[in-house]
């Protein structure tokens, strides 16, 4: 995942950052200043209330009634919850929740830009802690974030930032072994990446480290070795096509953003009448179920879903007990499963 620095995130007005590094203290001592101050020495919360006043900070009020409120509730912050993917994590999610006595909130309308308090959406005044997947850079939605003052989990981006904890994936270790399987069989020039969005940071990770196996092999990419659009069915048809068009398919390799990218060009080429993998073999990514039910079966890089879920909830129920414990970066390994769609 690509590490982002909150402070390049936010470039304009006064937030809980702010107030805690004019007081050199954390969010969580601000945010305790704010909605528990008999947990705060009287020095402490003078010098936060100090810093409030002169920086005109003005808290949440939703978000401090939700601090206030400790009901066993977590509330988690997704991209979408349609398709496996989401479903898959959501299960681990939940089934943590509830291993550990929480109650699980969920909400899909993290990226919905036409909505200026997403987080305040969420929550109704009832989570004790929020888990947010960040899978590219939004400056605002990290603001908001910041300001509601709540234990945080951050899930697919590495923040840099004291006190909020994340968990990524090894995107690095699946996707060199899938793509040095391709290249077993399959010459570096014919060998192309189909990601979901550029800015993705998913899909930023995978192409880079495509792009690195590739030039191991002696192997300057071109650009058309490259195409980024979105993680879908469509998506995959789509460039499918286009290459079909241009030059074809045949005797090509592809890594694809996702199981469902690749099924799309799978489903594609097959169309076309070329021979899956004999003619043409493809890798996807995630390991949903996709794979094993189409035909031929699809390779995929397997990402761990439901552990990925459960750590995000696990990480979040200690960051609620212990709010001044360290930052915690969990990585969870990816794992290349071959099957039919590029065995020859």
């Amino acid at each position: 995942m690509r590490r982002m620095k909150a402070n390049s995130m936010m470039k304009s007005g006064t937030s809980i950052q702010d107030v805690a590094r004019e007081a050199k203290c954390s969010i969580a001592t601000v945010s305790r200043v704010l909605n528990q101050p008999d947990l705060v020495t009287a020095e402490t919360a003078g010098r936060v209330r100090e810093a409030i006043k002169q920086l005109g900070y003005v808290p949440n009020a939703y978000a401090q009634g939700l601090s206030r409120r400790h009901g066993k509730v977590l509330g988690i912050v997704l991209p979408d919850i349609h398709g496996e993917f989401y479903s898959e994590l959501l299960r681990g999610a939940d089934g943590e929740a509830r291993r550990l006595g929480f109650h699980l909130l969920v909400s899909s309308d993290a990226h919905d830009h036409g909505s200026p308090t997403r987080t305040e959406n969420l929550a109704f005044g009832l989570i004790d802690g929020l888990a947010l997947m960040m899978t590219e850079p939004n400056m605002e939605l990290w603001r908001e974030t910041l300001d509601a003052a709540l234990p945080t989990v951050v899930l697919d981006a590495d923040i840099n930032e004291p006190g909020v904890d994340s968990v990524v994936v090894d995107n690095v270790m699946g996707t060199h072994e899938a793509a040095e399987h391709l290249l077993e069989k399959t010459p570096a020039s014919n060998c192309y990446f189909v990601g979901g969005p550029r800015e993705n940071f998913d899909t930023a990770e995978r192409a880079a480290e495509f792009r690195k196996a590739l030039a191991s092999r002696g192997h300057a990419a071109r650009d058309e070795q490259f195409a980024f659009g979105e993680y879908s069915v469509e998506w995959g048809r789509q460039w499918a096509a286009d290459r079909l068009s241009k030059v074809g398919l045949k005797n090509a390799a592809v890594l694809a953003g996702n199981d469902e990218i690749a099924l799309g060009i799978m489903q594609t080429a097959q169309d076309a009448g070329i021979s899956v993998p004999k003619e043409f073999r493809i890798v996807g990514f995630d390991d949903t179920r996709i794979a094993t039910l189409v035909r031929p079966a699809l390779s995929t890089v397997r990402v761990p879903l439901l552990d990925i879920g459960a750590a995000v909830v696990r990480l979040l129920v200690e960051r609620v007990g212990n709010s001044e414990k360290p930052a915690t970066r969990e990585k969870l390994p990816t794992k290349l499963i071959v099957r039919e769609s590029s065995r020859v």
